[in-house]
């Protein structure tokens, strides 16, 4: 679920009546601090923009019909006998060239496929689809170019008409199959896949039929299989892994240009979102102007999440203080054998908050002494760390709030900040007690009845257990966003203010996380955030730009 920041604006002026209830719970137990209010005032940025790692896959199809050759008249020009191109220099000569020329590009991971076409399309292996190595693809264009030949005189096998329906059939069924293996094969974010097709052909497509030619046509026979290539895009499965696919046409001519072939390779290009470019009087094909530019992704602003790590809701709708801040209180931790300030009592790697929702206790030894701790062993491969004072420590790849070893234990993502893409970070949605697992939508609902979504409950600083009815003497959260002046293009600069975070006491370790996502890919959310201890409620908790990682 995402929610316009415009709408996180509007939402925070929600206010509710403080009337007397017999029902309403209390918020302060003797024993704990007064509960006091601070200002959150932060300016940040979204990211920079970065090169999109993407996969780039090139198929290249070759026109090998007898036209290339002297002696060969073309249809529409009977008269002309002249060949485009009888040692294939034009065609192969420059390609490899292109290829051997490219300059290796982390973020580029390119692989080739090639179709050569006459009477029917084909590829050299069947089945080839596409090659990863350069080496190899070049290997295979020159034994393509040599032919009959020979590397000093090559003369490739051309022969036949111009069969245009059976190259782009070939086309559709190469990417279709490779696209299904790619979808299968995705990782966590997905590195999405940029299809080029590079059709180059001498004429138009003339094909033998009986004892007579047929022409295809544009529209009757080669538009509909451009829109099923093209729309392999739009398959829900395999369309999360495509960024794009496009077909680009060339038209090489020696002497006499052919307006129909010229008008034909027009109107592929423009129904592939493609390219179209002309080659005329012996020039070269130029395949670089069909090589796609790097992509550098901007970020846009999708949410900010205001947290006071060591204040929480407990499951009763009581406010507690969490001197750990481990989402755990210490009102619940203490009388388990917890140790007050810290976030993991046995230092096994794994939160007290984490240990009590899955075994209702905070340690494995009731004194929480460290020899007596589960050692997690379903953790030993997610490269844990100890420390010289004996405590475990886990990395944090998806920067949920969970460790890798705490997610796991869950079965939350370990890549994704938000397993169930509610945009609500886990570790957030955990502490309220909000699921957070694949399918769920938690923050749509209005469990209560009580007018507030779960989602605007958080954002007011409320609690989710209870309804809004059942507390009082709270004041909830005014939020305003604001967009400050960006240094640089492409990078988008806001200033959130939050008014009125509850706090307990002193050392409350405030956290401001942004999220932010690509705006090529809605696909590839991440999480920037910021950490600041606050002692009293004079003074705002202010945070700039250079605080956010």
């Amino acid at each position: 679920m995402r929610t316009p920041l415009i709408q996180i604006a509007l939402l925070m002026v929600v206010t509710f009546g403080m009337g007397c209830h017999d029902d309403l719970v209390p918020l302060k137990p003797a024993y704990f601090a007064d509960l006091n209010y601070v200002t959150v005032d932060a300016h940040f940025c979204t990211s920079a923009p970065n090169p999109a790692t993407q996969k780039i896959k090139y198929l290249f199809i070759l026109d090998h019909s007898q036209s290339n050759q002297p002696g060969f008249p073309n249809p529409l020009t009977p008269q002309d006998v002249s060949s485009t191109d009888p040692q294939g220099v034009r065609r192969y000569g420059p390609l490899v060239s292109f290829i051997t020329s490219l300059t290796a590009d982390p973020n580029n991971l390119t692989s080739w496929g090639l179709i050569d076409f006459n009477d029917t399309a084909y590829q050299l292996a069947a089945g080839a689809g596409f090659n990863t190595n350069a080496s190899s693809f070049v290997t295979q264009l020159q034994t393509d170019w040599i032919g009959n030949g020979t590397a000093a005189a090559p003369a490739p096998k051309d022969k036949g008409f111009t069969n245009y329906q059976s190259a782009l059939q070939l086309a559709d069924q190469i990417i279709l199959a490779d696209a299904k293996v790619e979808a299968a094969t995705q990782v966590k974010p997905p590195v999405t896949v940029s299809y080029h097709v590079v059709f180059v052909s001498d004429g138009v497509p003339t094909v033998a039929a009986g004892s007579s030619t047929y022409t295809q046509t544009f529209a009757g026979d080669l538009a509909p299989l451009i829109a099923q290539l093209i729309a392999i895009k739009s398959d829900p499965t395999l369309g999360p892994v495509i960024s794009g696919i496009e077909l680009d046409t060339a038209y090489y001519f020696q002497s006499t240009e052919v307006v129909a072939a010229e008008t034909l390779l027009q109107q592929m290009a423009t129904a592939g979102d493609g390219l179209y470019f002309q080659f005329g009087a012996g020039a070269n094909i130029a395949y670089q102007n069909f090589a796609p530019p790097n992509r550098n992704v901007a970020y846009t602003l999708d949410d900010v999440w205001v947290d006071n790590q060591n204040v929480v809701w407990w499951d009763t709708g009581q406010i507690m203080h969490d001197s750990g801040g481990s989402g755990l209180p210490d009102q619940i931790r203490v009388p388990l054998g917890g140790i007050p300030g810290t976030a993991d009592s046995d230092g096994n790697g794994v939160s007290d908050l984490v240990e009590f929702r899955t075994k209702n206790t905070v340690c494995k030894d009731p004194a929480c002494n460290p020899a007596g701790r589960d050692p997690y062993a379903v953790c030993s491969g997610l490269n844990p760390t100890l420390n010289p004072d004996g405590t475990i420590h886990y990395p944090s790849t998806s920067k949920s709030g969970f460790n890798d070893c705490e997610a796991f234990v869950l079965g939350a993502s370990l890549v994704d900040f938000s397993t169930n893409n509610s945009f609500i970070p886990d570790f957030l949605a955990f502490k309220n007690t909000l699921p957070f697992l694949v399918g769920s939508k938690p923050g749509l609902l209005d469990p209560f009845n009580d007018g507030l979504t779960n989602y605007q409950k958080l954002k007011l600083g409320l609690p989710i257990q209870v309804s809004k009815n059942k507390v009082s003497d709270f004041q909830t959260r005014n939020t305003t966003l604001t967009h400050d002046t960006s240094p640089v293009a492409n990078i988008d600069c806001y200033h959130v203010v939050v008014d009125t975070v509850a706090v307990l006491g002193n050392g409350n370790a405030i956290q401001v996380s942004v999220v932010q996502n690509t705006a090529v890919l809605d696909d590839k959310p991440t999480v920037l955030s910021a950490r600041k201890i606050v002692n009293g409620q004079n003074l705002p908790v202010t945070f700039v730009p250079t605080d956010f990682n």
